[in-house]
């Protein structure tokens, strides 16, 4: 069993505590069946073993309506490809300006279902499908100040804010 309360980090976060693993269907399931139970609807399983390895591949469920604050990660590329699900790869200027609005998908879509920035650009998701399941590839080693988020983007916690700009991103 992959996740379980061994290798769980907190309730949104599990990493993986095998040396090699398999995923199939039932597994990312299981992953958007825990991710209906968590207080945010999201949750993340990290196939490497800790914060300090050079490469992060992340199994990532989040529901419609999610708020992915605007970011971008200094000197780190990011790769997402889409398991399952609709989304918006939204691409920002310095000023919060749209400047990329990538429409993906999974595979049977039809629609682009891989993309990776190479740059420090901001960059956010908006999700049209009930759930967006998606693989987030970049390097490690984690650390919090290598992930700047747009000062002109509210807080996760500033609701009525973030339906304000989101309306403007739509």
């Amino acid at each position: 069993m992959l996740f379980n309360q061994k290798n769980r980090k907190n309730i949104e976060v599990y990493i993986s505590d095998n040396s090699s693993f398999l995923l199939i269907k039932n597994d990312i399931d299981e992953l958007l069946n825990i991710a209906k139970t968590t207080p945010r609807k999201r949750v993340r399983f990290c196939a490497h073993f800790s914060s300090n390895e050079l490469v992060h591949e992340m199994f990532i469920v989040h529901p419609r309506g999610a708020y992915v604050r605007p970011h971008k990660h200094l000197d780190k590329s990011e790769s997402m490809m889409i398991i399952e699900g609709e989304a918006d790869y939204v691409m920002f200027d310095s000023k919060g300006n749209v400047i990329n609005k990538i429409s993906m998908g999974d595979y049977q879509s039809g629609k682009p279902f891989y993309q990776c920035t190479r740059s420090e650009e901001f960059h956010s998701l908006i999700i049209h499908s009930e759930w967006l399941i998606f693989l987030e590839i970049t390097q490690g080693p984690f650390n919090k100040k290598d992930t700047i988020f747009a000062d002109w983007s509210p807080l996760d916690s500033e609701d009525g804010k973030i339906d304000k700009f989101m309306s403007k991103v739509i």
